[in-house]
């Protein structure tokens, strides 16, 4: 399928379990497929729609229903549950998953400000590191007073996506004498009836550009080349593997490369854990294996030896430099989010970083600062 770019002010719809498998709404070029909620439901035509609006030539992206409230841990566990289905289901690398967080269906919008935005931009990052293009869905109220949008703008530019709407009711076009003004606005839902079609309405505010089906854009391309030039991978990793053929890699079941997993490629920039080389092949799960000559291999020297040195990057929000390697150290000061500090080694699951607190040496905690190979 051709590249698509749609340009600002273009009409779009998301869809959920309860509208039709056919994403097909009359003047509209984007659509946006709900996936999972939780990290247990999967909507049950997220595939059939996908392929639908694939198939339409729609601009086709996904989000997933929130019930993480404030917490970073089921943030980023729910975002990773989406983002394995957005992959399995057809949602081309580059295009835009979203965050949709609201209050109910157990999510809690009413906890402080700085915990619910910590836990939305853990989501959004895990949606970034995948490869897809993080948005964060809510009502203007939730946007402008459960969350710190000039933070989470700050982290990932125009990302915001926001609903409000003129009349409750049918609207077949958006009235920007009503538009939810604030900054960072990507897509404006202006209707929860777009045309009477019992389907909510969106409009572009910027252009949106990705590419549709196997092909890729040359902005997506270098996007994902770019992100797998450099991967971040947790202390304990010992090497990954990243697919480097244009066209994708198969995984086989044994190193002797004789049998498919599937017919379905992996695809360019997409990123494996090794647990180890055999036959030339590179293994990546139980009996998984990808041949070599697909993919290229970076060991992460820190989960090799705890003396080597390394530059991590700081991956969640009010990370702090330590005063010692322990769950109880005293924080020294603050590391900025998506920073890169110089590790001098390890110990343990902690960090040993280049700086020094009054002549004493400093540490983060490892699952907050991977290592960037």
């Amino acid at each position: 399928m051709s590249n698509l770019t749609v340009s600002k002010r273009s009409l779009g719809a998301d869809v959920a379990g309860y509208q039709s498998e056919n994403v097909s709404y009359a003047g509209i070029k984007f659509a946006l497929i709900k996936l999972t909620q939780g990290t247990g439901y999967i909507n049950p035509k997220a595939k059939a729609q996908i392929k639908s609006s694939l198939a339409h030539s729609l601009l086709t992206g996904g989000y997933f229903y929130a019930t993480h409230s404030g917490s970073v841990s089921r943030a980023r566990a729910e975002a990773k549950y989406a983002v394995e289905k957005a992959k399995a289901y057809g949602i081309p690398l580059g295009s835009y998953l979203a965050d949709d967080w609201e209050q109910g269906n157990g999510n809690d919008v009413n906890g402080s400000v700085s915990s619910n935005t910590d836990a939305v931009i853990a989501a959004m990052q895990v949606i970034k590191e995948a490869g897809y293009k993080p948005l964060i869905y809510s009502g203007a109220y939730n946007l402008r007073n459960r969350l710190s949008i000039s933070r989470i703008v700050k982290s990932f530019g125009t990302c915001l996506w926001v609903a409000s709407y003129k009349v409750m009711g049918r609207q077949d076009s958006a009235d920007f004498n009503y538009f939810p003004s604030m900054d960072g606005v990507a897509i404006w839902q202006f209707t929860d009836n777009y045309r009477g079609l019992n389907v909510d309405g969106n409009i572009s505010l910027i252009d949106l550009k990705i590419s549709s089906g196997s092909s890729q854009s040359k902005s997506t391309k270098t996007a994902v080349e770019s992100l797998s030039q450099h991967p971040v991978v947790k202390w304990n990793v010992g090497a990954v593997a990243v697919v480097s053929n244009t066209k994708g890699a198969y995984v086989y079941t044994s190193s002797k490369l004789d049998k498919r997993e599937s017919d379905k490629l992996k695809p360019l920039g997409s990123m494996w854990q090794v647990f180890g080389l055999e036959n030339g092949a590179v293994k990546v799960g139980k009996n998984q294996y990808f041949d070599g000559r697909a993919v290229y291999v970076k060991a992460n020297p820190i989960a090799y030896n705890d003396s080597k040195h390394a530059v991590a990057k700081i991956v969640l929000p009010h990370t702090h430099a330590l005063d010692a390697p322990k769950a109880d150290a005293g924080k020294v000061y603050g590391l900025a989010l998506n920073s890169k500090v110089e590790v001098q080694g390890r110990v343990g699951r902690f960090l040993k970083i280049k700086e020094l607190h009054k002549g004493k040496q400093v540490y983060v905690t490892g699952n907050r600062a991977y290592i960037v190979l």
